[in-house]
């Protein structure tokens, strides 16, 4: 074979070889271009998500603060809450012991007025009785003598009242026996808190007639309590047989 026919037979066989290297080259820089468009598309869709899930994290955390504020803020709120309901019950209970306090001054102070109005009553109910009294019984009361006077009046005919105060239980008793004894019939009302009472054991009588007969009482009393007894003219509106005593103990 000559050799122009073998060249024209090799350019013949490496043309269409040449034409088939191209297209596979071709092929193969679009299949790798289309790999990476793909890779990259894929890629950019990931980074879409990631940044959707970033932003989604970073309204989570938006809210967590939101919340842990609003949780801090309530919280201050409730504490100040707290601390003022503290201060206002701590004066509530200022203003109740203050207003026990009242009520125990409003209380001895009607202890005061009913044991006055009391006193004011029983004044009156003698006022009334001498009112109502005859004339004439008057006018012999005034001229009777001294010791005509002396003459109605004896132990047993007094009205004694006894009002105690740090008297022992078994001395009130050797009192109270001593005293029945010389013929005086006692009573023992209750001391009130709003009565006032002598610092030292006296003796009131409220009519001269019954003189003696509190000075027999003072005695009786010196020798059964052992202590001084002062002997003292009332000056209340008492009936004139009242013999009225505060007897203090030592």
């Amino acid at each position: 074979m000559s050799q122009d026919k073998l060249i024209g037979e090799k350019n013949g066989l490496s043309f269409p070889l040449l034409i088939a290297i191209t297209a596979l080259i071709l092929s193969l820089t679009s299949g790798i271009v289309n790999y990476r468009q793909n890779n990259l598309s894929s890629l950019e869709s990931s980074l879409r998500d990631t940044r959707d899930q970033l932003q989604l994290a970073k309204n989570d955390i938006t809210d967590i603060r939101i919340n842990t504020i609003q949780q801090l803020v309530d919280a201050d709120i409730a504490i100040k809450d707290q601390t003022e309901l503290k201060q206002e019950n701590e004066k509530l209970t200022e203003k109740l012991k203050e207003s026990k306090i009242r009520m125990g001054e409003l209380e001895r102070q009607i202890k005061r007025m009913d044991h006055k109005i009391s006193k004011q009553s029983s004044a009156l109910k003698a006022a009334k009785r001498k009112a109502a009294a005859p004339p004439v019984k008057k006018i012999t009361a005034a001229k009777t003598s001294p010791v005509a006077a002396k003459t109605g009046a004896s132990n047993a005919s007094a009205s004694v009242d006894i009002y105690m105060k740090n008297i022992d239980p078994a001395l009130q008793s050797s009192i109270t026996n001593a005293i029945k004894e010389k013929g005086f019939k006692p009573t023992f009302p209750k001391l009130l808190d709003a009565m006032d009472i002598s610092k030292k054991t006296t003796i009131f009588y409220y009519n001269d007639a019954y003189k003696e007969v509190a000075r027999n009482l003072a005695n009786t009393l010196m020798a059964s309590n052992s202590g001084e007894v002062i002997l003292r003219k009332g000056v209340s509106l008492y009936a004139a047989n009242k013999i009225i005593v505060h007897l203090i103990g030592q």
